[in-house]
Parts: C-alpha cells; structure tokens; sequence
C-alpha cells in the first residue's frame, strides 16, 4: 500500500510506502467502523474510494495564520506544471515572500539558470540548493517570526482567485493536508480518512501532535505557553464544514456530496451548520 499524496514525493518510497505493520492497522480499522463507498475525481483521474466517513465530522480549526508549526517543513511533491508556470507568471511576488530568488542570485546562480530550475527541476530550486541555502518547503515563507505559510496560497488570495483555483495551483497533498489516502500499490482502491485517536496507528501524520485537528491539544497549557494566541476554541467546527469547497474540487462534488450526506443521515453534522456555512461563503 502506498501512502497516495505523497506518491510523488522526491524521495520516493522512502516516504510514500505503507509499512506491512501499518497496513494490517489500516485494514483492521476500515474492517470494523462504518465506511461509506464512494468515488474520487482528482487531477481528472477517478477512482473507487472508502471513506471512514465520521472522521470527517471531527473538529477542526485550519486557521495558518495563527500557527507556529512549521507544517511545510519540506517538499511534499515534484510539482507539476500548474503550480510552475503559475510561479513564473508571479515571479516578483513569489520572489518577494520567498527570497528564493535573491538567495539564488547571492548563490551564484544566473537569472537563466534559475528559470530553468524552476521548469525543470523537482523542487523550483537546484537540487543542491534544497534544504541547505533554502530550508523548508521551497514554497514555503514567514510573513513573521511565527508563522510559516504557503506563497503559492497567498499570491492566489492576493488575485481574489476562487477555491477551485487555488486547489488546481497548489499541489494535491498542500491543499488537503492532514487528511490522508492510503491506496492499493494498483490504485484500485483509495481508503480515506482523517488522522485522530482510533487512525493515527497508520495515519502519515500524527494526530497528537497536530494541534488544527486536535482541540484538546490546542487546550493544554503547555502549547499556550507557545501559541497563546493561537486556535480559538469556538473556531472549530467539523472538517466538513471547514474543508468543504477544498474537497469539493480536490476530490470531486460527489465525494463532498456523499459524505457530507452520510454525516446528516448519521446526524453527525446538522443541516442548520450547513446552511451557515453556505451563507457565509456566498456572501464571502
């Protein structure tokens, strides 16, 4: 089993394979909770899909401006050629928040050479250059001493492009991070999920230390001694709620459609949350 948003990962299988351990946890989990059968539409792809759907009424609060955890710590993907040309429309912001370019140029590096690397090369930036003259993910910048953030994300609310926009510039794994796919080496089959206290066995990210997914972890003394600031309590909703049009158009309406009907069936979520949401995003 490969863990599926990282199948692109630059290094590879290292990152991206399952252990046989954790596939015997994962199989065991999906064989004992109620899973809703569904279909995924991802960069025009489709695939049959499980969801352990109730993981997607957990609460979350997906607010990166007040975190200080520097989630892009590294490149998660080769990127495509989306989010490349995308960099190269928007070079002098893209410039502006990363330094990327400026530490290039202090590296030695040709103005030539560098456009090239950002067509050609796995991460935007020599592979040389890849966490050593610039650390974490090459996309990655701090508007602050805190915060890391996405300049992928920020250059596209700067241009008011819509949601379906920003996850068709973004990579995959950036845009739906910390749910996680687990696929079949055959992709046959995505099993789908959000890591919490019955998935993080499995999960590639750990539940207890991912403060947006877990609440009582925002709650403890101990990181409001780092991040007082931070996650507000009444800002947490399900991540249904939170994710909608990111899953929307990550995976295709009928994925949202589904889940999301599950979870009012369920009574897991309440159609009075929705219709909120729904408003405020129209008016949004």
């Amino acid at each position: 089993m490969d863990y599926f948003l990282f199948l692109n990962h630059p290094k590879g299988k290292g990152v991206y394979k399952v252990s046989k351990e954790r596939e015997e946890m994962l199989r065991e989990h999906f064989s004992r909770v109620d899973v809703l059968e569904t279909e995924v539409i991802t960069r025009g792809v489709k695939y049959k899909a499980l969801v352990d759907y109730s993981a997607f009424s957990n609460l979350a609060n997906f607010d990166c401006f007040k975190c200080q955890d520097p989630c892009c710590a590294d490149n998660p993907t080769v990127y495509e050629k989306i989010t490349r040309d995308f960099v190269l429309e928007n070079i002098e912001s893209y410039n502006k928040k990363t330094k990327n370019i400026d530490i290039l140029l202090e590296s030695g590096y040709e103005v030539e050479d560098i456009i090239k690397s950002i067509k050609e090369d796995r991460c935007m930036v020599p592979n040389e250059a890849v966490e050593a003259e610039i650390s974490l993910c090459t996309c990655s910048f701090k508007p602050n001493n805190a915060s890391v953030l996405c300049s992928l994300h920020s250059i596209c609310l700067e241009k008011n492009m819509s949601a379906k926009e920003i996850v068709e510039k973004k990579p995959l794994v950036c845009s739906l991070w910390p749910i996680d796919i687990i696929s079949e080496e055959d992709k046959s089959l995505l099993y789908i999920t959000v890591p919490d206290d019955f998935t993080t066995g499995f999960t590639i990210e750990d539940y207890y230390d991912t403060p947006c997914i877990n609440k009582e972890l925002a709650q403890s003394s101990s990181f409001r001694r780092k991040n007082p600031m931070g996650f507000i309590e009444d800002k947490y909703v399900p991540i249904i709620l939170a994710y909608g049009e990111t899953l929307k158009y990550s995976l295709g309406e009928k994925f949202y459609n589904d889940v999301k009907e599950m979870l009012v069936e369920k009574k897991l979520i309440f159609v009075e949350e929705l219709i909120i949401k729904e408003k405020q995003i129209f008016k949004k």
